[in-house]
């Protein structure tokens, strides 16, 4: 089996003393894994930073066997966000949610296309925290876990109409309303804080904790800068 692709690095971790096994994000074959013979190579590890946009050349032998990737770097994307720990713990963050909620080798064009639209925004947007918001919520919506934010009320709960109530898995909870109402301006970091609690307390109870998983550090990073 031979294929060729674009994708994005996910994850990787040390298969032998020359070799990783990479983790990637494409384009036309989904969630796949492979080894890459000389990936410790100073040549090569250069570009394997998690989050870089990557052409590859899948080889196996058959569809059950562990393949190898040539490769070769498109886009150096983790780069641009070095000197922001904020902007790595988003990057961070949203790899690790693709990598929980994406089944191996399923082609997912639509969630392919929206993650690299949040890139773009991540590393040109000053506004890049609303884009990763609305990408957990677009994320989520796509594999079939809306969370399906409607006023359970016609009033907006709170003198300054920043809040709104809405019910969350039939339980009735305040949400700030720009995840309803998608209106942005003079949203307070307070409000950040309570719109990535009320994804993170949803992500946990509907995905993460049936499957025994933890949220991610980078992902409790970003959460903790804005409280």
């Amino acid at each position: 089996m031979k294929w060729e692709d674009e994708g994005f690095l996910l994850y990787k971790n040390k298969y032998s003393e020359n070799s990783i096994i990479a983790e990637f994000f494409t384009l036309n074959h989904g969630k796949c894994s492979g080894i890459i013979y000389g990936g410790t190579s100073r040549k090569i590890k250069n570009y394997l930073q998690l989050g870089n946009k990557i052409h590859l050349i899948l080889n196996s032998k058959n569809e059950s066997k562990i393949g190898y990737f040539k490769i070769e770097i498109i886009e150096a994307i983790s780069p641009a966000f070095f000197n922001n720990n904020n902007k790595i713990n988003c990057l961070i963050s949203s790899l690790n949610f693709l990598r929980t909620v994406l089944p191996e080798s399923q082609l997912h064009k639509n969630i392919y296309n929206l993650f690299s639209s949040f890139l773009n925004d991540l590393k040109y947007n000053d506004q890049w925290i609303f884009d990763y918001i609305f990408f957990e919520m677009n994320l989520l919506k796509e594999i079939g876990f809306d969370m399906n934010l409607k006023p359970s009320q016609q009033s907006i709960i709170s003198t300054n109409n920043s809040l709104t109530s809405v019910k969350v898995d039939n339980q009735e909870i305040k949400v700030p309303s720009f995840l309803v109402n998608k209106k942005i301006s003079d949203t307070d970091n307070k409000h950040i804080h309570l719109a990535l609690k009320t994804l993170s307390n949803f992500i946990e109870k509907n995905i993460l904790i049936p499957n025994n998983i933890s949220i991610s550090k980078f992902r409790k990073n970003l959460e903790n800068f804005y409280r």
